[in-house]
C-alpha cells in the first residue's frame, strides 16, 4: 500500500505531509492480536491535530496492549479526487492501512459543518454510507464528541454514539469488542448497549429515538469522568510536521464553566466545573514542552480566566518557560476577570493578542444571556492592556440574540468606539478587531426553543453595527452567516436530515467551514429535494413540541430549562439597570481601580555584553520527512533547539524570534544529506552542545556536522550558487538510453520548459543553470544553479529526460548531495568553509 500511496498519491495531491504520517510521538503497533481502532477526525489534518482530545484518547488507547489506536483525516478535495482517480481506498497514518482492515472507526465530531466530511471518509473507505446496507465485515462506525447531543441526523449513517467524556468509555467498548471477536456486529453491538453506559445504537431505536428492545435504554446518561487524571494527558503528544490551525501547545486545565451562559452549548454538556491541580498542570507542560519545542503554552478551558488559580499557574509557568523562550498565551476572556500580575506572566517572553468577550451590546442584554457584568469591566480592563504595553486587542460579539434590539446593536459600536479612544489616553495606535458572529440555538440550553434569525436578517444587523463604527482603527469580520443558518438547521435537525446531508454529500458539498469550499446554493437545492422548509425550521419550537434529542441526559432536565427560558422572560419585562452608578461612586472606583494602570516595570538587563557566535550546521533528512515544506523545516528546527536547551540567541521588540537563518529552500518530496543553518548563540560554541542537539533531533533528521562561523561572511543563500541532485538510475528501463539523453541534453543551447507562477505560466530556458548531468552506474546526477549562477529545478531537467523512465517524474525519490559555491576564479568551496 504505502509503495503505491508514493507513486500514485504524494506526489499529486497539495499537501502530501497531511496523509504521510511519520511524525513524533505516533505510535506504531502490530495489529496481530489486537482490536485495532481507527481514531477519524472529520475535517482537516490542519484542524483535527491541534484538537487537544484527540491526543488523549489516542494515547489513553495505545496503553493497553489489548488495542492499537491509528488516525485518519478528511482528505482535501484534491486528495480525494486522487484517491477515487486511482481507485485507492481512504487508509490510515500510522501505517498505511486501509480503513476497511480496522475493527472500529471513531469520529470526533465537534459541530454539524463536518457531516458531508463522515459520508466521504465512509465513502472513501468503500463501505455503504448507511449501517443498514453494510457488510458484516465492515468496521463498527462509532462517533462521539458535542456535536452527537443530537445525534439524530446522522443515525441511519452511524452504528454506535457515545455520549459525554470519553477517557474511560472508549476503553470500555473496545474491551467489549476484544472480548467478542469473531461474533456478529450484530451480538458486539447488543453487547455494547447491555454493558456499557452512555452508549446509543441507533438499529435499537425505532424513528422517534424509542427503544424496539427490551435491553436499550429509553434515557442516555452522558458519561462524566469524575476526575481530571494526569495519566489521561500524553508526556510525548504526536508532534505535528506540517502547520496547523494552532502551531502552540493546548493544556486543559479545567472541564466545565462556572457562568452558566443561557446561549452557550458547551457550558451544560461539559458541567460540573472539574479543576485541575496547578502541579500537574505544570508536570504536564514541563514534560510535554520538553518532547515537543512549541514555543507557546496556551492554558485551555471553557473560561480560562475563571480557573480558580490561575495567577498562581501563570506565574509558575512564566517563571518555568521564560529563560527558554517559551510564552504564554490566553484564548478570550471575560472583562473584568484579569489583573495586573496576570498580563505580566502573559507578556514575560512575548506579547499575544488579547481577546475580550463581551458577547452583546448593552448591560441589558448581558443580563439577559447571564453575562451580568457592567461596560466598565470592559473598559477597566482595555485600560489596564494599554497600561501594560498592548495596542491591538480584540473584541468578539453574538449577533442576533433573543430580544435584541437596535439599542443592543448601537451598544456594539460603541463599546468598540469607547475602547479605541482609550488607546488615546495611553499614547496607543489602537487597533481594535471586531468578530460578530450569529446566534444558533443549539441543544440542551434554555435559548434551544429560540428562533435562529434568518441570514438576510443578520447580515442587515451587521451592516447596522458597521455602519455606526465608521472611522478609526476598528476592523470588523464576521462568519458566514449562511453557515450559522446551515449549523441551526442541521443542529436541531431530526432523523430526516439525514436524506438531506447525503443529497448534499452527493452534490459534492465537503468542508462546510471553510468559506472556499461552502456552497449554500446546494445544500438549499438538497433541502428541497427532501421537502424540507428551512424557513420553517428556523421559527420557534413550542415548549410542548417534542425535541429530537429528547432522550439524552445531560445537565439541567427539559423542565428545568423550560423555566429558565420563562424567568428569563420575565426577568426581561421587568428590567432595571443594574450598573448605573453615580459621579461619587464612579469617584470612589477610581480611587481604587482594580484594572487601572500598574507600576512600570524595567526589565533588569546585564552589564555585560553577552558574546555572540554564530554556528553553522549540517543537516539531512530521510524520506520521513520529505513532505515538509522549508517553513516547516525551520518549525522543526526551532523545536529542536529549544528542547535541547541551547542559548540560542532572539531578536528584541514585544514577538522575540531565534537568530536563525537556513540555507536554499528544498524542493517539496526530496530527502537530502545537505541542509544547512546558521544558529547565532549567546556565548561560545562548546562540544556538549552539538550532542545535545543532535539527541533533541527527530528519527530521520541527522546532524551531520557543526562548526563556528568566524566573521561576517555571506549569508548563506547569497554564498551558495551551486547544487547537486542524484535520482536512483534503476527507474529507467535502460541506462544506456538515458546516457544518449543526458549526452543530448548538455548539447543544446536551450532548453525551454514552462514554468508555473500563481497567476500565470511562462516560458523559461533553464540551460544557463544546467551545469552538468552525469549517468553512473547506480545514479543520474544533477549539477544546478542557484542564486546568482540562476536557477534550473531538478524536476525541470528531468522532464528532457523522460524516455525510458518507468514512473511519472513527480514520483521520483529525488535527493540533494551538496550545496557548494564556485568562486570568480572557478573554486569550489564547501559551505562548512565559506
Amino acid at each position: 500500500m504505502r509503495e503505491i500511496l508514493e507513486r500514485k498519491f504524494f506526489p499529486h495531491v497539495i499537501k502530501p505531509g497531511r496523509y504521510a504520517g511519520g511524525e513524533p510521538g505516533q505510535i506504531v503497533k502490530d495489529p496481530e492480536g489486537r482490536v485495532s481502532y481507527l481514531h477519524a477526525y472529520a475535517d482537516k489534518y490542519e484542524v483535527g491535530q491541534s484538537y487537544v482530545g484527540l491526543q488523549s484518547l489516542y494515547h489513553i488507547v495505545n496503553k493497553d496492549d489489548r488495542f492499537l489506536c491509528e488516525r485518519v483525516y478528511a482528505p482535501d478535495v484534491d486528495a480525494e479526487a486522487q484517491l477515487r482517480k486511482e481507485d485507492i481506498p481512504l487508509f490510515s497514518l500510522e501505517s498505511s492501512r486501509p480503513v476497511k482492515e480496522f475493527d472500529a472507526l471513531g469520529f470526533t465530531l465537534v459541530d454539524e459543518t463536518v457531516y458531508t466530511n463522515v459520508l466521504a471518509m465512509i465513502d472513501l473507505a468503500g463501505m455503504a454510507l448507511r449501517s443498514a446496507d453494510r457488510e458484516d465485515s465492515d468496521p463498527i462506525v462509532m462517533a462521539g464528541g458535542p456535536a452527537v447531543y443530537n445525534p439524530e441526523p446522522l443515525a441511519p449513517f452511524v452504528d454506535l454514539f457515545f455520549i459525554g467524556d470519553g477517557e474511560e468509555g472508549l476503553p470500555e467498548m473496545l474491551g467489549v469488542i476484544h472480548e467478542m471477536r469473531g461474533a456478529s456486529k450484530e451480538e458486539i453491538l447488543k453487547a455494547l448497549a447491555k454493558n456499557v453506559e452512555s452508549v446509543y445504537i441507533p438499529r435499537f431505536y425505532d424513528a422517534e429515538a424509542k427503544p424496539t428492545v427490551d435491553f436499550a435504554p429509553a434515557t442516555v446518561k452522558a458519561r462524566l469522568v469524575a476526575e481530571l487524571k494526569p495519566e489521561y494527558y500524553p508526556s510525548n503528544p504526536i508532534l505535528p510536521l506540517v502547520d496547523t490551525v494552532h502551531n502552540h501547545l493546548g493544556v486543559e486545565i479545567m472541564r466545565g464553566c462556572p457562568q452558566g451562559c443561557k446561549f452557550c452549548f458547551a457550558g451544560p454538556i461539559y458541567r460540573p466545573v472539574r479543576p485541575r491541580s496547578v502541579a500537574d498542570i505544570a508536570a504536564q507542560v514541563e514534560a510535554q514542552i520538553n518532547a515537543t519545542g512549541y514555543a507557546e503554552v496556551t492554558p485551555l478551558s471553557l473560561s480560562s480566566t475563571d480557573y480558580p488559580h490561575l495567577e498562581q499557574l501563570l506565574s509558575t509557568l512564566s517563571r518555568r518557560l521564560e529563560d527558554r523562550g517559551v510564552s504564554i498565551t490566553l484564548p478570550s476572556f471575560r472583562p473584568g476577570s484579569v489583573t495586573p500580575k496576570l498580563l505580566d506572566s502573559i507578556r514575560a517572553v512575548r506579547k499575544s493578542v488579547l481577546t475580550m468577550a463581551p458577547e452583546a451590546g448593552t448591560e441589558r442584554l448581558r443580563l439577559f444571556i447571564r453575562k451580568d457584568f457592567p461596560d466598565e469591566a470592559i473598559y477597566d480592563t482595555a485600560r489596564l492592556a494599554y497600561s501594560k504595553g498592548w495596542s491591538s486587542l480584540k473584541l468578539y460579539f453574538m449577533v442576533g440574540l433573543p430580544s435584541e434590539t437596535e439599542e443592543d446593536l448601537l451598544g456594539i459600536g460603541n463599546i468598540c468606539r469607547k475602547v479605541f479612544e482609550l488607546g488615546r489616553e495611553y499614547g496607543r495606535k489602537a487597533n481594535i478587531n471586531v468578530t460578530l458572529s450569529p446566534f444558533v440555538p443549539k441543544p440542551h440550553t434554555p435559548f434551544q426553543w429560540d428562533e435562529a434569525v434568518p441570514e438576510n436578517e443578520i447580515f442587515e444587523k451587521i451592516k447596522f453595527i458597521k455602519r455606526s463604527t465608521r472611522g478609526g482603527q476598528i476592523h470588523f469580520k464576521h462568519n458566514n452567516t449562511q453557515l450559522a443558518m446551515l449549523a441551526a438547521l442541521l443542529g436541531r435537525g431530526s432523523r430526516e436530515m439525514a436524506d438531506v446531508i447525503e443529497a448534499a454529500f452527493r452534490k459534492g458539498c465537503r468542508f462546510d467551514s471553510w468559506g472556499e469550499h461552502f456552497q449554500f446554493d446546494r445544500w438549499l437545492e438538497a433541502m428541497a429535494e427532501c421537502n424540507i422548509d428551512p424557513v420553517s425550521r428556523l421559527k420557534p419550537i413550542p415548549f410542548e413540541k417534542p425535541l429530537p434529542w429528547w432522550f439524552i441526559s445531560k445537565g439541567p432536565s427539559l423542565e428545568h430549562l423550560i423555566k429558565q427560558r420563562q424567568e428569563t422572560s420575565r426577568q426581561l419585562a421587568e428590567f432595571v439597570p443594574q450598573f448605573s452608578q453615580t459621579e461619587a461612586d464612579n469617584e470612589a472606583a477610581n480611587n481604587k481601580m482594580t484594572f487601572g494602570r500598574g507600576t512600570k516595570k524595567v526589565a533588569s538587563r546585564s552589564q555585560v555584553a553577552p558574546t555572540k557566535n554564530r554556528v553553522r550546521v549540517r543537516w539531512g533528512k530521510s524520506a520521513r520527512y520529505r513532505y515538509m515544506s522549508h517553513l516547516e523545516n525551520l518549525r522543526l528546527l526551532e523545536r529542536a533547539l529549544r528542547r535541547s536547551r541551547l542559548p540560542v540567541s532572539y531578536s528584541q521588540g514585544y514577538n522575540p524570534t531565534m537568530k536563525l537563518s537556513l540555507g536554499p529552500p528544498l524542493p517539496l518530496g526530496f530527502t537530502s544529506e545537505a541542509e544547512y543553518l546558521d544558529i547565532t548563540l549567546d556565548s561560545n560554541l562548546m562540544p556538549y552542545m552539538v550532542e545535545n542537539l543532535r539527541k533533541t533531533l527527530p528519527e530521520g533528521i541527522e546532524l551531520l556536522d557543526a562548526r563556528s562561523v568566524l566573521g561576517k561572511n555571506l549569508s548563506l543563500n547569497a554564498a551558495i550558487n551551486r547544487a547537486e541532485y542524484c535520482v536512483p538510475v534503476g527507474f529507467w528501463s535502460d541506462p544506456q538510453v538515458l546516457k544518449a539523453q543526458a549526452e543530448q541534453v548538455l548539447a543544446a543551447e536551450t532548453l525551454e520548459c514552462e514554468r508555473r507562477g500563481k497567476n500565470e505560466s511562462k516560458k523559461i530556458d533553464i540551460r544557463p543553470a544546467l551545469y552538468d548531468v552525469r549517468v553512473t552506474d547506480k545514479e543520474c546526477i544533477l549539477e544546478l544553479g542557484l542564486g546568482s549562477a540562476g536557477y534550473a529545478k531538478a524536476t525541470e531537467v528531468i522532464g528532457f529526460l523522460q524516455q525510458g523512465l518507468t514512473v511519472p517524474s513527480a514520483a521520483l525519490p529525488f535527493h540533494r548531495k551538496d550545496l557548494y559555491r564556485i568562486d570568480d576564479y572557478g573554486n569550489r568551496i564547501e559551505v562548512m568553509d565559506i
